[in-house]
Protein backbone atom coordinates (compact mmCIF):
# COMPACT_ATOMS: atom_id res chain seq x y z
CA UNK A 1 0.00 0.00 0.00
CA UNK A 2 1.06 3.60 -0.49
CA UNK A 3 1.70 5.82 2.53
CA UNK A 4 -1.48 7.72 1.69
CA UNK A 5 -3.59 4.57 1.78
CA UNK A 6 -2.00 3.44 5.03
CA UNK A 7 -2.68 6.74 6.75
CA UNK A 8 -6.25 6.82 5.55
CA UNK A 9 -6.77 3.53 7.37
CA UNK A 10 -5.11 4.89 10.49
CA UNK A 11 -2.09 2.60 10.19
CA UNK A 12 1.35 3.10 8.76
CA UNK A 13 4.06 0.69 7.74
CA UNK A 14 7.36 2.50 7.51
CA UNK A 15 9.97 1.66 4.93
CA UNK A 16 13.37 3.32 4.53
CA UNK A 17 13.22 6.30 2.24
CA UNK A 18 16.86 6.06 1.29
CA UNK A 19 19.79 3.68 1.42
CA UNK A 20 22.29 6.44 2.10
CA UNK A 21 23.58 5.85 5.61
CA UNK A 22 24.60 9.47 5.98
CA UNK A 23 20.99 10.61 5.81
CA UNK A 24 19.66 8.06 8.27
CA UNK A 25 19.86 10.26 11.36
CA UNK A 26 18.14 8.57 14.24
CA UNK A 27 17.24 11.52 16.48
CA UNK A 28 15.22 13.75 14.13
CA UNK A 29 13.75 17.16 14.52
CA UNK A 30 10.00 17.11 14.21
CA UNK A 31 8.35 19.60 11.86
CA UNK A 32 7.01 21.62 14.79
CA UNK A 33 8.77 22.48 18.02
CA UNK A 34 5.79 21.53 20.18
CA UNK A 35 6.01 17.97 18.83
CA UNK A 36 9.38 17.31 20.46
CA UNK A 37 9.42 15.22 23.68
CA UNK A 38 9.83 17.44 26.74
CA UNK A 39 13.02 15.69 27.82
CA UNK A 40 14.82 12.70 26.29
CA UNK A 41 14.52 9.58 28.40
CA UNK A 42 17.56 8.99 30.62
CA UNK A 43 19.94 6.32 29.37
CA UNK A 44 20.40 3.86 32.20
CA UNK A 45 23.33 1.48 32.43
CA UNK A 46 21.79 -1.04 34.80
CA UNK A 47 19.64 -3.00 32.36
CA UNK A 48 22.05 -4.53 29.85
CA UNK A 49 25.80 -4.63 30.30
CA UNK A 50 27.53 -2.53 27.70
CA UNK A 51 24.67 -0.30 26.67
CA UNK A 52 26.20 2.87 28.04
CA UNK A 53 26.52 4.02 24.46
CA UNK A 54 23.76 5.55 22.36
CA UNK A 55 22.67 2.87 19.91
CA UNK A 56 20.63 5.43 18.03
CA UNK A 57 23.54 7.75 17.36
CA UNK A 58 24.20 7.92 13.62
CA UNK A 59 27.89 6.98 13.95
CA UNK A 60 27.14 4.05 16.27
CA UNK A 61 24.57 2.84 13.77
CA UNK A 62 27.25 2.98 11.06
CA UNK A 63 29.67 1.00 13.26
CA UNK A 64 27.04 -1.69 13.97
CA UNK A 65 26.34 -2.00 10.23
CA UNK A 66 30.04 -2.23 9.36
CA UNK A 67 30.67 -4.82 12.10
CA UNK A 68 27.93 -7.01 10.64
CA UNK A 69 29.52 -6.75 7.19
CA UNK A 70 32.90 -7.77 8.66
CA UNK A 71 31.28 -10.80 10.32
CA UNK A 72 29.69 -11.81 7.02
CA UNK A 73 33.04 -11.52 5.23
CA UNK A 74 34.64 -13.77 7.85
CA UNK A 75 31.78 -16.25 7.45
CA UNK A 76 32.31 -16.28 3.69
CA UNK A 77 36.06 -16.74 3.88
CA UNK A 78 36.55 -18.85 7.02
CA UNK A 79 33.19 -20.39 7.89
CA UNK A 80 32.20 -20.27 11.55
CA UNK A 81 35.70 -19.32 12.77
CA UNK A 82 36.07 -17.11 15.82
CA UNK A 83 37.60 -13.65 15.44
CA UNK A 84 39.60 -11.76 18.03
CA UNK A 85 38.17 -8.43 19.17
CA UNK A 86 41.54 -6.82 18.41
CA UNK A 87 41.50 -8.05 14.82
CA UNK A 88 37.94 -6.77 14.38
CA UNK A 89 38.83 -3.32 15.74
CA UNK A 90 41.78 -3.08 13.32
CA UNK A 91 39.48 -3.85 10.38
CA UNK A 92 36.86 -1.39 11.61
CA UNK A 93 39.42 1.39 12.06
CA UNK A 94 40.78 0.76 8.57
CA UNK A 95 37.32 0.63 6.94
CA UNK A 96 35.80 3.58 8.80
CA UNK A 97 38.83 5.85 9.01
CA UNK A 98 39.56 5.75 12.75
CA UNK A 99 43.17 6.22 13.81
CA UNK A 100 43.16 3.41 16.38
CA UNK A 101 40.93 1.46 18.75
CA UNK A 102 40.99 4.31 21.26
CA UNK A 103 39.40 6.67 18.74
CA UNK A 104 36.84 3.98 17.86
CA UNK A 105 35.94 3.62 21.55
CA UNK A 106 35.59 7.40 21.82
CA UNK A 107 33.00 7.25 19.04
CA UNK A 108 30.90 4.56 20.73
CA UNK A 109 31.65 5.88 24.26
CA UNK A 110 32.27 2.33 25.39
CA UNK A 111 35.04 -0.24 25.70
CA UNK A 112 35.30 -2.19 22.41
CA UNK A 113 35.13 -5.63 24.03
CA UNK A 114 32.12 -4.52 26.06
CA UNK A 115 30.49 -3.29 22.85
CA UNK A 116 31.02 -6.68 21.18
CA UNK A 117 29.62 -8.52 24.21
CA UNK A 118 26.50 -6.36 24.14
CA UNK A 119 25.47 -7.20 20.58
CA UNK A 120 22.55 -9.68 20.79
CA UNK A 121 23.39 -11.28 17.43
CA UNK A 122 27.01 -12.07 18.42
CA UNK A 123 28.37 -14.78 20.71
CA UNK A 124 31.64 -14.41 22.62
CA UNK A 125 34.03 -16.57 24.62
CA UNK A 126 37.56 -16.58 26.02
CA UNK A 127 39.67 -18.64 23.62
CA UNK A 128 41.20 -21.74 25.19
CA UNK A 129 42.58 -23.78 22.28
CA UNK A 130 46.26 -23.21 22.99
CA UNK A 131 46.71 -20.97 19.93
CA UNK A 132 48.29 -17.51 19.92
CA UNK A 133 44.83 -16.16 20.83
CA UNK A 134 44.60 -18.31 23.96
CA UNK A 135 43.06 -16.27 26.79
CA UNK A 136 41.77 -13.56 24.42
CA UNK A 137 38.14 -12.57 23.87
CA UNK A 138 36.87 -13.89 20.53
CA UNK A 139 33.46 -13.65 18.86
CA UNK A 140 31.40 -14.67 15.85
CA UNK A 141 27.85 -14.25 14.62
CA UNK A 142 25.37 -16.45 16.43
CA UNK A 143 24.17 -19.24 14.20
CA UNK A 144 20.43 -19.18 13.62
CA UNK A 145 18.43 -21.70 15.61
CA UNK A 146 17.32 -24.24 12.95
CA UNK A 147 14.04 -23.09 11.45
CA UNK A 148 12.41 -26.43 12.30
CA UNK A 149 13.11 -25.73 15.99
CA UNK A 150 11.55 -22.24 15.94
CA UNK A 151 7.99 -20.99 16.05
CA UNK A 152 6.51 -17.70 14.87
CA UNK A 153 5.50 -15.50 17.79
CA UNK A 154 4.21 -12.19 19.08
CA UNK A 155 6.30 -10.64 21.86
CA UNK A 156 4.56 -8.13 24.09
CA UNK A 157 6.12 -5.58 26.42
CA UNK A 158 4.47 -2.70 28.28
CA UNK A 159 6.53 0.47 28.58
CA UNK A 160 5.69 1.87 32.01
CA UNK A 161 8.64 4.15 32.75
CA UNK A 162 11.01 6.18 30.65
CA UNK A 163 13.83 3.83 31.56
CA UNK A 164 11.89 1.08 29.75
CA UNK A 165 12.43 2.99 26.50
CA UNK A 166 16.09 1.95 26.64
CA UNK A 167 15.40 -1.75 26.48
CA UNK A 168 17.17 -3.12 23.43
CA UNK A 169 15.02 -4.54 20.65
CA UNK A 170 16.55 -6.84 18.05
CA UNK A 171 14.03 -6.55 15.20
CA UNK A 172 14.45 -9.26 12.58
CA UNK A 173 14.32 -8.28 8.87
CA UNK A 174 10.81 -9.72 8.46
CA UNK A 175 9.43 -8.54 11.82
CA UNK A 176 6.83 -5.83 12.41
CA UNK A 177 6.75 -3.60 15.50
CA UNK A 178 3.24 -2.55 16.49
CA UNK A 179 1.95 0.07 18.93
CA UNK A 180 -1.69 -0.96 19.33
CA UNK A 181 -2.79 2.10 21.32
CA UNK A 182 -1.95 4.22 18.26
CA UNK A 183 -2.85 1.61 15.62
CA UNK A 184 0.63 2.26 14.26
CA UNK A 185 3.23 -0.14 12.85
CA UNK A 186 6.89 -0.02 11.87
CA UNK A 187 7.01 -2.53 9.05
CA UNK A 188 9.55 -5.05 7.88
CA UNK A 189 12.50 -3.45 6.08
CA UNK A 190 14.59 -6.50 5.05
CA UNK A 191 17.37 -5.54 7.45
CA UNK A 192 18.33 -6.59 10.96
CA UNK A 193 17.66 -3.66 13.30
CA UNK A 194 19.28 -3.55 16.75
CA UNK A 195 18.26 -0.48 18.69
CA UNK A 196 16.59 0.85 21.81
CA UNK A 197 12.80 1.10 21.80
CA UNK A 198 13.24 4.87 22.06
CA UNK A 199 15.25 5.03 18.86
CA UNK A 200 12.98 2.67 16.94
CA UNK A 201 10.20 5.20 17.62
CA UNK A 202 12.46 8.20 16.92
CA UNK A 203 13.44 6.61 13.61
CA UNK A 204 9.75 6.33 12.71
CA UNK A 205 9.31 10.04 13.46
CA UNK A 206 12.25 10.79 11.18
CA UNK A 207 10.89 8.65 8.33
CA UNK A 208 7.49 10.33 8.53
CA UNK A 209 9.10 13.79 8.61
CA UNK A 210 11.23 12.93 5.57
CA UNK A 211 8.15 11.60 3.79
CA UNK A 212 6.42 14.95 4.20
CA UNK A 213 9.54 16.92 3.25
CA UNK A 214 10.31 14.88 0.14
CA UNK A 215 6.79 14.84 -1.29
CA UNK A 216 5.85 18.36 -0.25
CA UNK A 217 3.17 19.77 -2.54
CA UNK A 218 2.21 16.30 -3.78
CA UNK A 219 0.42 15.65 -0.49
CA UNK A 220 -2.99 17.05 0.31
CA UNK A 221 -3.37 19.26 3.37
CA UNK A 222 -5.52 16.60 4.99
CA UNK A 223 -2.79 14.01 4.44
CA UNK A 224 -0.15 16.35 5.89
CA UNK A 225 -2.32 17.01 8.93
CA UNK A 226 -2.76 13.31 9.59
CA UNK A 227 0.98 12.66 9.32
CA UNK A 228 1.73 15.64 11.60
CA UNK A 229 -0.77 14.29 14.11
CA UNK A 230 0.95 10.88 14.00
CA UNK A 231 4.37 12.50 14.53
CA UNK A 232 2.98 14.43 17.48
CA UNK A 233 1.44 11.32 19.04
CA UNK A 234 4.68 9.36 18.65
CA UNK A 235 6.66 12.10 20.38
CA UNK A 236 4.10 12.28 23.19
CA UNK A 237 4.48 8.52 23.54
CA UNK A 238 8.22 9.06 24.13
CA UNK A 239 7.32 11.12 27.22
CA UNK A 240 5.59 8.02 28.66
CA UNK A 241 2.79 10.07 30.17
CA UNK A 242 0.90 6.77 30.36
CA UNK A 243 1.95 3.14 29.74
CA UNK A 244 1.85 1.81 26.19
CA UNK A 245 2.36 -1.60 24.61
CA UNK A 246 5.02 -2.71 22.14
CA UNK A 247 4.24 -5.81 20.08
CA UNK A 248 6.81 -7.61 17.93
CA UNK A 249 5.18 -9.77 15.25
CA UNK A 250 7.83 -12.15 13.93
CA UNK A 251 6.98 -15.01 11.61
CA UNK A 252 10.65 -16.08 11.62
CA UNK A 253 10.94 -16.46 15.41
CA UNK A 254 14.23 -14.53 15.68
CA UNK A 255 13.47 -11.12 17.25
CA UNK A 256 14.13 -10.41 20.91
CA UNK A 257 13.84 -7.71 23.55
CA UNK A 258 16.63 -7.46 26.11
CA UNK A 259 16.43 -7.76 29.01
CA UNK A 260 13.44 -10.04 28.62
CA UNK A 261 11.89 -9.76 32.08
CA UNK A 262 8.20 -8.74 31.84
CA UNK A 263 8.25 -9.66 28.14
CA UNK A 264 5.51 -12.15 27.28
CA UNK A 265 5.60 -14.37 24.20
CA UNK A 266 2.63 -15.89 22.40
CA UNK A 267 3.73 -18.67 20.05
CA UNK A 268 2.04 -19.63 16.80
CA UNK A 269 2.79 -22.13 14.06
CA UNK A 270 6.14 -23.24 12.60
CA UNK A 271 8.51 -20.38 11.81
CA UNK A 272 9.38 -19.24 8.32
CA UNK A 273 12.96 -18.89 7.11
CA UNK A 274 14.43 -15.41 7.36
CA UNK A 275 15.98 -13.83 4.21
CA UNK A 276 19.34 -13.41 6.02
CA UNK A 277 19.12 -17.05 7.04
CA UNK A 278 18.65 -18.08 3.41
CA UNK A 279 21.71 -16.02 2.51
CA UNK A 280 23.79 -17.73 5.20
CA UNK A 281 22.64 -21.20 4.12
CA UNK A 282 23.66 -20.49 0.53
CA UNK A 283 27.02 -19.25 1.80
CA UNK A 284 27.53 -22.38 3.90
CA UNK A 285 26.63 -24.60 0.94
CA UNK A 286 29.18 -22.77 -1.18
CA UNK A 287 31.90 -23.12 1.49
CA UNK A 288 31.08 -26.79 1.92
CA UNK A 289 31.40 -27.35 -1.81
CA UNK A 290 34.79 -25.57 -1.82
CA UNK A 291 35.98 -27.65 1.14
CA UNK A 292 34.91 -30.87 -0.58
CA UNK A 293 36.90 -29.90 -3.66
CA UNK A 294 39.95 -29.00 -1.53
CA UNK A 295 39.54 -32.21 0.45
CA UNK A 296 39.55 -34.24 -2.75
CA UNK A 297 42.74 -32.57 -3.90
CA UNK A 298 44.47 -33.36 -0.60
CA UNK A 299 43.26 -36.98 -0.46
CA UNK A 300 46.11 -39.30 0.41
CA UNK A 301 48.32 -36.43 1.58
CA UNK A 302 49.27 -35.41 5.09
CA UNK A 303 46.89 -33.31 7.10
CA UNK A 304 47.88 -29.63 7.28
CA UNK A 305 49.58 -28.44 10.47
CA UNK A 306 47.24 -27.66 13.40
CA UNK A 307 44.31 -29.15 11.48
CA UNK A 308 42.78 -30.27 14.76
CA UNK A 309 42.84 -26.80 16.28
CA UNK A 310 39.97 -24.36 16.24
CA UNK A 311 40.63 -21.57 13.78
CA UNK A 312 40.68 -18.00 15.04
CA UNK A 313 40.66 -15.45 12.24
CA UNK A 314 43.58 -13.06 12.60
CA UNK A 315 44.00 -9.94 10.55
CA UNK A 316 45.96 -7.71 12.92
Amino acid sequence: KTHAQSHEEGRCRLHPQTSDKATRARMPEAPEANNVPSDPAPQTTGFVRGFKFNLGHQETDRIVDELEQVCKQVLQSAGDSWMTCTAASNIMCNNLGYEDQGELEDAIKCDWVEFIQSMPHLETKIQDDGSYANGMMVFRMKPFVPVQDRKMFIKSFTVKTREDLWRVCHKAPSAVMEFPEMEFEIGADAKRKIDSIYNHIAGAVYNLSMHVSSLGMQLSEDHKDKISETIHDLNVMLDVEKPFTVLIHDRTGISEIRPDDDVSTQYGGPAEMDPLEMEELKMQEMLQAINEVDGGNEAGGEAPPDADKETVTEVD
